[in-house]
Parts: C-alpha cells; structure tokens; sequence
C-alpha cells in the first residue's frame, strides 16, 4: 500500500471510529503477541499498541501490563480511555511514525503510558 493509503487506513480505523478487520488481527498481530508482550515487560510501559494495515483495511492490538489483550474496537476504546483528551493529539503524533513503519513492512508499535485523571 501506498503511504497515503496507509495513512487514510489508520485515520478512519484510529480517528473515525470505522470497524477494524478482525481477520488481520489474528492472522497478523496475534501471531506477534508472545513477542509484544516480552518487549511491555522489558520497556514497563502501561501498555502496548500495535497496528497493521492491509487492503485500506487495519487491525489494532492493545496489551496492558496484566498481559490482556484488546482487539481492534475493544483496544481503541480502551486507548481513549488511558490518553483521555490527548487522544486525537497522541494518533497524530504517532500516524507518521506507524505509517512509515508500515511501509517499510514492519509492524507498527508503541509503548503507551496511562494519562493521570485531572485532580479536583
């Protein structure tokens, strides 16, 4: 795929809230997951992203410390909930860096952190 189309993948999957392909999930990320979680461990992360984008179709995969996974809308939802308000911001930071990746044939992945409540 072209880096446009890569980028248009992520932004309607990760920004528009569009339905994730639950079959590149598992044929893809979950085949990565045992090495996803070893990297969580060694960096002490909150938790970890990872996305792939094929055929203007994506797939996410959130781990968190416990070693759960969340797919595809369950793992956004739960994105929304660590970054907060800083959601939107934090994809657009992170798009460039995942759809080079993706273009180069990697996976994308990033180590996220929870974003504390605002006090009262």
């Amino acid at each position: 795929m072209s880096q446009k189309n890569l980028r248009a993948a992520l932004e309607q999957g990760l920004l528009h809230d569009a339905a994730m392909s639950a079959a590149l999930c598992e044929g893809v990320l979950m085949d990565a997951a045992d090495e996803l979680e070893e990297s969580l461990r060694e960096d002490g992360d909150d938790a970890l992203i990872a996305v792939v984008a094929e055929d203007h179709e994506m797939a996410l995969l959130l781990i968190n410390k416990a070693g759960t996974h969340y797919r595809n809308e369950a793992a956004r939802a739960l994105l929304k909930q660590m970054w907060r308000t800083y959601y939107a911001a934090n994809v657009h930071t992170l798009l460039p860096i995942f759809v080079d990746d993706l273009h180069q044939g990697m996976l994308a992945v990033a180590g996220v952190q929870w974003v504390p409540a605002p006090a009262d």
